[in-house]
């Protein structure tokens, strides 16, 4: 169950509201036993979604970043870990 807070910030997570109160998401919670499936591409960026307590969330991947590294339809979230947490930072983690 995601632990719900009052406040609005959030360290190392993302803020969802539900039912009337602001609930952090951490980066465990997102890759522990989960996986993440490709949803599109779009200007240089792979979209990958995640769904942590039935709420999908969305995610890029920059093929810049990436090298020579293969891309699948799906991974386990735990391998796309450095981009999710970049995501986090970057407030791109959202709700799909």
């Amino acid at each position: 169950m995601v632990a719900c807070l009052r406040v609005a910030t959030i360290l190392n997570g993302v803020e969802c509201k539900e039912e009337g109160r602001f609930c952090r998401v951490n980066i465990k919670q997102i890759v522990k036993n989960n996986s993440a499936r490709f949803s599109f591409y779009r200007a240089g960026y792979m979209y990958y979604e995640v769904r942590v307590d039935g709420q999908a969330y969305r995610f890029p991947v920059s093929l810049e970043d990436l090298g020579t590294a293969t891309l699948l339809a799906e991974h386990k979230a735990i391998t796309l870990m450095r981009y999710i947490r970049k995501a986090l930072e970057d407030h791109t983690f959202v709700k799909a």
